[in-house]
């Protein structure tokens, strides 16, 4: 399984947390869930971020930056907010990893 890290910014928060998976779709959807069962992002309405996340995620994935190997960019709109994603790949071989959150505000 390939580890994939996330680095969230969403009203002057970064939020970064590792995901275990064995393809980018699968890391996105466990990161989604990881941010709606922490509760760990200040004044995020988890019930709009779910339903952008499940409105977004395959009309408008995740899209990989040009010239730059295992990155990409995902943008959801929440209102009048913008979330942005980093996502990328920092492991291909990991076994067992375990996944931690780190929230600078």
């Amino acid at each position: 399984m390939a580890i994939y890290t996330f680095f969230m910014d969403y009203q002057g928060g970064t939020y970064i947390c590792q995901k275990a998976a064995g393809d980018l779709r699968t890391a996105c959807f466990a990161w989604k869930e990881d941010v709606v069962s922490g509760g760990y992002v200040p004044d995020l309405n988890l019930k709009s971020f779910s339903t952008a996340f499940d409105d977004d995620i395959d009309e408008l994935p995740p899209a990989p930056l040009d010239e730059v190997r295992n990155v990409w960019l995902f943008h959801l709109m929440l209102g009048g907010d913008m979330l942005d994603l980093h996502i990328v790949q920092t492991d291909t071989e990991t076994v067992g990893a375990e996944t931690r959150k780190v929230s600078f505000v």
